[in-house]
């Protein structure tokens, strides 16, 4: 499993009632039904009241790196990240998680 960590740091002057931010948060929730590749998807604004602190989150996962690399460059989510461009800094990592539960985890 690859997963897919964006951060999204609004621009000056950008204010969470501001549309092109309120229509880049539904660009968003509207991927994961254009690209079958997405096996989960959460997104959300940053709780942490904290000046170092991003505004927004993204977490994305994906079967493997070939089906991220094709997300990349799919034609619905190119799109969404000219919108989010717009109005706010990216910063993203992608690593491989293995999931498990805690027990698991346990030596």
């Amino acid at each position: 499993m690859i997963v897919h960590l964006v951060l999204f740091r609004l621009r000056p002057g950008v204010e969470r009632d501001d549309r092109r931010l309120v229509a880049a948060v539904a660009a968003l929730e509207h991927l994961p039904a254009s690209i079958p590749l997405i096996r989960s998807w959460q997104h959300g604004f940053n709780l942490t009241a904290d000046a170092e602190a991003w505004d927004y989150g993204l977490r994305a996962e994906f079967a493997d790196e070939t089906d991220l690399h094709e997300y990349f460059d799919h034609p619905a989510h190119l799109p969404v990240v000219g919108q989010w461009q717009e109005i706010a800094e990216l910063a993203f990592a992608d690593f491989q998680s293995e999931r498990r539960t805690p027990e698991e985890r346990k030596p």
